[in-house]
């Protein structure tokens, strides 16, 4: 496959633009869950909650939801501007963050908390959907990265401001209308979240017009582009033909990297508590020193990524990807396996970090080869149902470790050994899912790009 010449040509100051918003936007759309991890006790105290219920809001209903929703959404960004697709995504995320603080039992609770997936569901196919149409070559790696490192390193901080806006919350108590100063903390500080969002949804009104190619060009059983019919039922069955002629990359690559997910949530969600339950650290302790790995390790991998992308990528070609999404599997399950080994905090959090810096230099080119595998004309879509399966399995990761850990209670280190298994499995089964997709990559991608030079 040889190198277009329109990989060397850089995007202009509007695409970089884009790139700002949608960094801002996902950055908005990550506070809901480590807001709600954060107000769970006062929120559980005054609606009377069970832990149960406490876990079916924090992750199953947005997963639920996103599960159905995500891939609506991204026909819809396929079909028409993404913008107004964004926006309306976006506006439904704010509102229901303060129908959240608003919910005065578990089951508004529950259908709030669900309304929130649509932000991230309707966000990030579309942004991985638009960086292809906006850059080229290193450029679209880079931007690529910006929006995962976003993700990443953002998670630290939305953390740090929603703990800020709890405290500030009460404090501003005294400028509010009286209607508002009755209302518990919790619901103050949600209903306060949800304010950035209207501040926000003018800047997707400034972004270019995002649309992808027409659909009824790519399906090459449209005869005649004034048959609206025709052209309508090729443009809602493009997918399935194409995912059909390809099941066997495509099987690889949405399970093998959902099941990495899957591995990833085990070691991510459980080592804070491993170091509070087993090795008697404190929060305190525990928030610095996981902080820090988890900063350093985002950091190291995104440069990881970016110097091996520079070195590798004219040696081995546009296979990169699909190799470091392996290697990526294969790697950081050994260094979960070494996490038993673990007798401090310090040492738990230095394994992690470990752990993360090759998890980081390896998905650092996900969205690089899930661009690369799906024409534009239905990429959004194709994105959403990888996204799908991403969001789905790593909400079951927690609920697998907690089972296992329940069998191995009579053990001192019963959940570090729960949560190395799993995650070491998951590994092992993501790094054999993703082997096909080694021999299946290059035919994919070249199928991909002739059917977007048949839609032209």
């Amino acid at each position: 496959m040889q190198i277009d010449s329109q990989d060397r040509i850089s995007a202009p100051l509007s695409a970089w633009w884009t790139i700002i918003v949608l960094m801002l936007l996902s950055l908005y759309t990550i506070a809901d869950r480590p807001l709600f991890n954060l107000l769970v006790e006062p929120i559980r105290k005054e609606l009377l909650l069970s832990d149960f219920q406490i876990g079916m809001v924090q992750g199953l209903s947005v997963a639920l939801f996103t599960a159905f929703v995500g891939y609506p959404i991204a026909w819809l960004a396929d079909r028409y501007d993404r913008r107004l697709v964004l926006f309306a995504s976006i506006g439904i995320w704010s509102t229901s963050l303060a129908l959240l603080g608003l919910s005065r039992s578990f089951e508004e609770m529950f259908i709030a908390s669900a309304f929130v997936g649509v932000g991230e569901a309707g966000l990030v196919p579309i942004a991985l959907a638009v960086i292809p149409e906006l850059f080229r070559g290193q450029q679209r790696h880079l931007a690529n990265s910006f929006m995962l490192l976003t993700g990443r390193l953002g998670s630290g901080l939305v953390v740090a401001m929603c703990g800020w806006l709890i405290f500030a919350v009460d404090s501003w108590r005294g400028f509010l209308p009286d209607v508002l100063q009755s209302l518990s903390n919790w619901r103050l500080t949600l209903l306060a979240a949800a304010v950035p969002g209207l501040l926000l949804l003018p800047l997707i009104l400034t972004l270019p017009r995002l649309r992808s190619q027409p659909a009824q060009k790519f399906d090459s059983t449209v005869e005649s582009k004034n048959d609206s019919r025709r052209a309508e039922a090729s443009h809602n069955a493009a997918v399935l033909p194409f995912l059909r002629s390809h099941r066997l990359a495509f099987a690889s690559f949405y399970f093998g990297i959902a099941v990495q997910v899957f591995g990833i949530g085990c070691v991510m969600n459980f080592a804070p508590v491993i170091a509070m339950r087993q090795m008697a650290a404190t929060p305190l302790m525990v928030g610095n020193t996981f902080g820090a790995a988890t900063l350093v390790a985002t950091i190291l991998g995104f440069l990881i990524a970016q110097v091996g992308y520079r070195k590798l990528q004219p040696s081995i070609g546009p296979r990169l990807p699909a190799m470091c999404l392996l290697g990526s599997a294969a790697f950081s399950g050994m260094v979960a396996a070494a996490l038993l080994l673990a007798e401090t905090p310090m040492q738990l959090f230095f394994g992690v970090g470990c752990f993360l810096t090759i998890v980081m230099a390896g998905t650092m080119l996900f969205p690089l080869a899930l661009q690369d595998l799906t024409p534009a004309p239905i990429r959004g879509r194709m994105v959403s149902i990888s996204v799908t399966f991403n969001i789905v399995l790593g909400s079951l990761g927690p609920v697998v470790v907690g089972a296992v850990s329940d069998r191995l209670k009579d053990q001192a280190n019963g959940l570090m050994i729960a949560v190395v298994c799993v995650s070491c499995l998951a590994m092992i089964v993501s790094t054999l899912l993703l082997m096909p997709l080694q021999r299946q990559y290059l035919r994919t991608v070249e199928a991909a790009r002739k059917a977007e030079i048949d839609a032209s």
